[in-house]
């Protein structure tokens, strides 16, 4: 008797789990046949007009910051507000407006300018050692191939006809004032082209001091570049 109690308890504790088990599988079928159905629905349900479904959280999907070259005017159709129709919020500045550090060139590109640069414009730097030395690094990436590596106007581009010779030789008797020298390397003149894009201010007049000191055997002197820039104009070169 007591046997048979024993393996009755045994086979309902069994049916129990089996039992259970069943439920859970069932359970889960059960859930994931509506997650199922619940993916469906957003799919392929609650389009708008035009065909697309409507947005999740908006705000991440259009940021409420300014963007660059974004135009407010039409989003979409969203914004429809013609007084922002192909309006960039990327502007130019507003003229004359320069960023902070920059100094404006004070001359104008013409024949005026030209003279002008060589009468009043002085170099700001000391003539140092170490500015003719950065000078002449930049000479050899920038000049050497037209004025030569003595600046004698023979350099490679000139030996290969790419160029006629220069008529600008840069020797001890040549008179030309710094001022022009600056000019001319910011606008470029003749054949020459600007190499303001490429030197900032602060170099070009360390190439100056190298051909000067270097080619047209200038002196090496501290007080070279004391004279002040005395003139007033809006132009603005880089």
């Amino acid at each position: 008797m007591k046997l048979m109690c024993f393996r009755l308890t045994k086979n309902k504790t069994i049916n129990l789990e089996i039992i259970k088990n069943i439920n859970m599988k069932n359970y889960l079928n059960n859930s994931i046949k509506i997650i199922g159905m619940v993916a469906i629905i957003s799919l392929f349900s609650c389009k708008e007009e035009n065909g697309l479904a409507p947005e999740y959280m908006p705000d991440m999907y259009r940021s409420p910051s300014i963007e660059t070259y974004v135009d407010y005017g039409e989003l979409r159709g969203k914004q429809g507000d013609d007084s922002l129709r192909n309006t960039l919020t990327a502007r130019k500045p507003v003229e004359g407006t320069i960023h902070r550090g920059f100094t404006p060139y004070p001359y104008e590109n013409s024949i005026e300018g030209y003279n002008q640069a060589g009468e009043f414009l002085k170099s700001p730097f000391d003539y140092t050692e170490q500015s003719v030395a950065k000078g002449k690094e930049l000479y050899g990436m920038f000049c050497v191939h037209c004025h030569g590596g003595a600046g004698q106007g023979d350099g490679s581009l000139v030996e290969r006809e790419v160029f006629p010779p220069l008529p600008i030789k840069f020797t001890e008797s040549l008179e030309l004032p710094e001022g022009k020298m600056f000019h001319t390397i910011t606008f470029g003149k003749g054949l020459m082209g600007s190499h303001a894009s490429q030197l900032t201010q602060e170099e070009r007049w360390q190439l100056i001091h190298y051909i000067r000191v270097g080619f047209m055997k200038k002196p090496l002197t501290a007080d070279m570049g004391q004279t002040a820039v005395s003139a007033d104009t809006n132009a603005v070169v880089q």
